[in-house]
């Protein structure tokens, strides 16, 4: 295992470098591929990686369905992708001459619509926090700003100080260093900037060694705030207003934000005919720092404003009913 340790870390090291790779995804990669290699020493002991087989890789598999609970099509997909990386790695560095999970076919993943809060749900989260106290001001701070920008977890948790521009009006947020290494700027209008700069007001008198925005306010030493945190704080107030917690979850924001966003749109005026703050598809895909325009595809599709265009007009019905 000390052999596959030290590869492990020369191919994180590749990813890193080479590819540009994040460091969550390389280290959740390396994980997937220990686990591998952990699980093949208990079924072939001692057997060396230039052996492995595709049929290991396929047994491997069935394991993780039958035996350890991995389910999910989703979950199997992205660690045989990781052995892929691997393997491919392995072969590109002239360790091996095949990739043994090149061939596998990837377990076929079922594309479902994003969920979205409807209006009077948004309403009783945010009305929970207190924002007469620091981390009710905070907790709101975060709400606010997960469905006013719509940015990743990991996006909002990584916002800095210097990340902030604030013009009086507006607020825009620079999100960097994000998924894709693709940077980004998203304007925050008047109303959900008046709640975010009362707690930057707030934050500038907390003394942290960090420069994040959202800190953690437990304890006497202020860090970073994690996105299991944030995770926690959705949970806390969708529970207290009643909203219930079994489909609550940070990215249903993140869909919300880009309904809406679409929703905010219109196709032209009723009037003149005339496109009038046009929203399309391109612009609602760069707001969330999607690279292919089918991943912002699903957030369309729930919109208000898609799914009016799905119905078949009520004079189409009177032609055929009345002749």
């Amino acid at each position: 295992m000390r052999l596959i340790e030290d590869l492990v870390s020369e191919w994180m090291e590749w990813l890193f470098i080479v590819r540009g790779r994040k460091v969550r995804g390389v280290e959740q990669y390396a994980k997937i591929v220990r686990s591998f290699f952990a699980w093949m020493d208990q079924k072939k002991p001692d057997v060396p990686f230039e052996s492995i087989g595709m049929g290991d890789v396929e047994d491997w598999m069935r394991a993780l369905f039958y035996d350890m609970g991995n389910v999910s099509n989703r979950s199997r997909a992205s660690k045989l992708s990781a052995l892929r990386s691997f393997f491919g790695w392995l072969q590109y560095a002239g360790r091996r001459i095949d990739n043994p999970a090149k061939q596998i076919p990837t377990p076929r993943i079922q594309q479902s619509l994003p969920q979205k809060f409807s209006t009077e749900e948004l309403r009783l989260i945010f009305a929970a926090p207190d924002k007469a106290k620091l981390m009710g001001l905070r907790d709101l701070a975060i709400l606010m700003t997960l469905y006013a920008s719509g940015p990743r977890v990991s996006e909002l948790c990584n916002l800095d100080m210097n990340h902030i521009h604030d013009s009086g009006g507006v607020i825009r947020l620079h999100f960097v260093d994000t998924k894709g290494g693709k940077d980004r700027t998203i304007t925050i209008a008047e109303r959900p900037a008046k709640i975010l700069r009362e707690w930057l007001t707030a934050r500038a008198a907390i003394k942290a060694e960090t420069r994040a925005v959202f800190l953690s306010l437990a304890g006497q030493r202020y860090s970073r705030l994690s996105a299991k945190r944030a995770q926690e704080i959705l949970d806390k107030y969708a529970r207290k207003s009643g909203v219930g917690d079994a489909d609550v979850f940070i990215h249903k924001l993140r869909s919300t934000y880009a309904s809406d966003l679409y929703d905010s749109g219109h196709d032209q005026c009723p009037r003149c005919g005339h496109k009038i703050h046009h929203v399309d598809l391109l612009m609602v895909q760069l707001a969330l720092g999607h690279s292919d325009p089918k991943t912002t595809m699903p957030y369309i599709a729930i919109s208000e404003r898609h799914l009016k265009k799905t119905r078949i007009p009520n004079s189409r019905f009177k032609e055929i009913e009345e002749g």
